[in-house]
């Protein structure tokens, strides 16, 4: 499902269900005045317009979903960063720097000509950033496990089979085994550890219960983590060369949109951009089946989006 929409930004993610889209790619003006579309009375009026907007993301992403957004201007980033801190629950993860200027770039040699002008008297930029957000921290664990409505079909087959084993052998658990975890803990108030392999795996092998497979068990465990998988080919800085125009001034290399996808979603997952310009996200989304929704409100940018989608 890829749905496109002509329309504001804001009025579109209204419509749109709480807690619904795993990942939020932004790709939002920068207010670095390039272009109409561009442009705020002042930084003031330009954070107050992202409030508004990062309002709707915060309902609308799960709470294991993930958020990244684009820019360029590091003093309205920094102003970006203090909105976020004061006023909303994103986690920040990471600063990514996304690499124009590298030595298998096609276009090295034309970059090349901009760092070589004699009277430069500061660094030539040559990069973008994005902004790694989630709702949780590092691992995804410390909000999970201190929420005792979590993890309750696990918790309940782990206390049924515990009950069981006693009641047989009139041995108690804790007697025979070395509990690495607290997740026998099921109390309101406890913080619920999951077992780890080996952990779970003595268990089975000293009581002859605890018979469901650990990658069964685990599976509901790992679906309240934000997604993560790691592709093991990136770190902060990433290369990409950038992308022909496509009818938009700043459009993102389709490659760099995929690597964001492989990481923080699953296929069939739902990824959400509302400024997606000439189409690149949902671009990749069809590349790589997984659902999109999103936004466009200039018509010409809206039209080259549903044409290279179709």
């Amino acid at each position: 499902m890829i749905e496109l929409f002509q329309a504001d930004a804001i009025e579109i993610m209204k419509g749109v269900e709480d807690k619904s889209i795993d990942l939020i790619i932004s790709d939002w003006p920068y207010n670095i005045k390039k272009a109409d579309w561009d442009k705020w009375k002042n930084v003031k009026s330009y954070i107050e317009f992202i409030d508004k907007v990062l309002f709707e993301y915060q309902r609308i992403l799960k709470d294991n979903g993930s958020f990244y957004f684009f820019h360029n201007d590091f003093f309205q980033v920094v102003e970006i960063q203090k909105l976020i801190t004061d006023k909303y629950d994103f986690i920040f993860q990471q600063f990514i720097t996304w690499n124009k200027r590298f030595d298998s770039a096609k276009n090295k040699g034309f970059l090349d000509g901009f760092i070589e002008v004699e009277h430069l008297r500061n660094y030539q930029q040559m990069s973008e950033y994005i902004l790694f957000y989630t709702f949780q921290d590092d691992t995804g664990l410390k909000l999970i496990n201190s929420d005792y409505n979590h993890y309750v079909p696990i918790k309940e087959y782990l206390k049924s089979q515990q009950n069981n084993f006693e009641h047989e052998t009139g041995i108690l658990l804790k007697n025979i085994v070395r509990w690495t975890k607290h997740f026998h803990s099921f109390a309101q108030g406890q913080s619920f550890g999951f077992p780890t392999k080996e952990s779970y795996l003595e268990l089975q092998e000293k009581t002859g219960f605890f018979k469901k497979p650990y990658e069964e068990l685990r599976k509901e465990y790992e679906e309240l983590r934000y997604i993560f998988n790691n592709q093991k080919t990136h770190h902060s800085i990433w290369n990409y060369e950038i992308a022909k125009k496509q009818g938009h001034i700043t459009p993102k290399p389709v490659g760099l949109i995929e690597n964001i996808i492989k990481h923080s979603t699953n296929e069939n997952d739902l990824v959400a951009d509302f400024f997606f310009g000439s189409g690149t996200t949902p671009k990749a989304c069809k590349n790589l089946n997984r659902d999109f929704i999103g936004s466009e409100r200039n018509p010409l940018f809206y039209k080259i989006a549903k044409s290279r989608i179709n």
